[in-house]
């Protein structure tokens, strides 16, 4: 699986998006016992004990099972795999053209070998 670290970008919040940060929020104090700080991950292993991040790996596994559970076409799946990135209509404005020609290249080799 392929992934490229780039620069923060800042991203304008919508009001779900902030209502379920906030919701994750209070999730955190439940846990934890106290507020996040700037430091604390947003997804924590919910197992540990102190705020520990949740792996790629793993969030990247839930979301593969998602996708098959959702009946997601193979080749958005396959694209995923390669490339880390689910990309959507509401999203691909998002990516930088090569990460998009990359997810594009991506479903485009699944069906060439299928």
């Amino acid at each position: 699986m392929k992934h490229n670290r780039k620069a923060y970008r800042r991203v304008r919040m919508s009001k779900e998006m902030i209502q379920m940060l906030e919701e994750q929020k209070q999730r955190f104090r439940a846990k934890f016992g106290r507020d996040p700080r700037p430091d604390d991950p947003v997804v924590w292993d919910e197992d540990a004990d102190q705020p520990t991040p949740v792996s790629e790996e793993d969030i990247h596994e839930v979301l593969l099972q998602a996708l098959t559970a959702a009946s997601s076409p193979p080749e958005f799946i396959f694209a995923f795999r390669k490339t880390g990135r689910l990309v959507t209509e509401s999203n691909q404005h998002l990516l930088s053209p090569e990460e998009y020609q990359e997810w594009c290249d991506a479903v485009e080799e699944y069906r060439r070998l299928n």
